[in-house]
């Protein structure tokens, strides 16, 4: 529980998802076997609460009316969707507020009147020991759940386009120029970069990850993924890294990140950190670390952050790393603070 500049008090809960766990549908299934596939996966679909009524201070809102907010476009009564939260006093109640983590600092968030120091303040903290302790602890909750769950059967009439085999599923190639392949060939050869987040279908890109990898897990004895850790695009790939030995992770949805983190052109950036935290007055410029242009709650620890950013665009000259031209439109940027090591699925104690 965490009580926000605002005076708002919000909790993490997983109700959601363990409810679905009890008789899940076939898509609800599909959702929560990929939310426990992965701590990346799973961190991001985190419900927040709040407690119901803090006199003068309204809930997340949408109509000006304490005790309501606004889900889907929908008024609801909050008192209409309690839920349990660890360490609740007696007599508090704490209701969902339709807002999962992955939410916090886009519109459906502002939707619901949270303030730009309520943003900064969620983010600082979900990113601090306690609350990363307690999300661990509940990922393993949630697996543990999702073990249990019968499996559904698959309805006649599912669309066939709902469900992608993560691997050789006839995805066309994405063609990349040479100078981004050799620079990735490059960089993933450096002690720097112990994890690659490639969400492009190129596969031989994904022949030289898979062979780095390999070479890592023989020489340092770790399992593949931990000598060396590699992350797909979510639409899957049309090779299958198994077939040459590798182990590659398919996020849910968008891309996961690590200490080589080559952008997709649909990812948004955040730019506005060189010069102050967007739609704040409060100055960052000097303290941004480039996993900060990336992410909007960049923390390694967590696996939002990265050393190293390739990508085919140009944010200009940064504070926090060097900037290379490699051709094609394609910008290397190297972060010239000490290495950190990326976590892409979350640190564990």
């Amino acid at each position: 529980m965490y009580q926000l500049p605002s005076g708002r008090n919000i909790a993490l809960t997983i109700e959601p998802l363990l409810d679905k766990t009890k008789k899940p549908s076939y898509q609800e299934y599909g959702a929560l076997d990929l939310a426990a596939s992965a701590f990346e996966d799973f961190f991001p679909v985190v419900s927040i609460a709040e407690l119901r009524s803090v006199e003068g201070v309204p809930c997340s809102i949408n109509d000006g009316k304490l005790g309501h907010y606004c889900l889907e476009d929908i008024t609801i009564k909050l008192e209409d969707i309690p839920c349990n939260i660890e360490g609740a006093q007696p007599g508090q109640l704490y209701c969902l507020t339709g807002l999962r983590i992955k939410d916090i600092g886009t519109e459906r968030s502002v939707y619901r009147q949270w303030s730009d120091n309520d943003i900064q303040a969620f983010r600082a903290w979900v990113s601090g020991v306690d609350a990363q302790r307690w999300l661990h602890k509940a990922y393993v909750e949630l697996t543990a759940a999702f073990a249990k769950a019968d499996i559904p059967n698959r309805p006649d009439d599912l669309d066939e386009d709902f469900y992608v085999e993560p691997f050789n599923n006839g995805r066309a190639e994405e063609k990349l120029p040479g100078s981004v392949i050799n620079t990735i060939g490059e960089l993933i050869k450096r002690d720097n970069v112990q994890s690659v987040s490639f969400p492009f279908n190129n596969t031989k890109v994904w022949y030289l990850l898979v062979d780095e990898q390999l070479q890592r897990a023989k020489t340092t004895g770790y399992s593949k993924q931990k000598a060396f850790t590699l992350s797909g695009p979510d639409g899957g790939l049309s090779c299958d890294p198994a077939e040459w030995g590798g182990e590659v992770h398919i996020p849910y949805e968008g891309a996961c990140m690590g200490d080589l983190f080559v952008v997709p052109g649909w990812r948004n950036l955040y730019p506005d950190w060189k010069d102050q935290f967007p739609h704040s007055g409060d100055g960052r410029g000097d303290k941004a670390t480039l996993g900060d242009y990336a992410h909007y709650m960049a923390n390694p620890n967590t696996g939002h952050s990265c050393h190293y950013l390739l990508l085919k665009r140009d944010l200009g000259e940064l504070k926090c790393a060097t900037r290379r031209e490699i051709g094609d439109g394609w910008i290397l940027y190297e972060s010239n603070r000490p290495y950190v090591k990326v976590y892409m699925f979350g640190k564990r104690d």
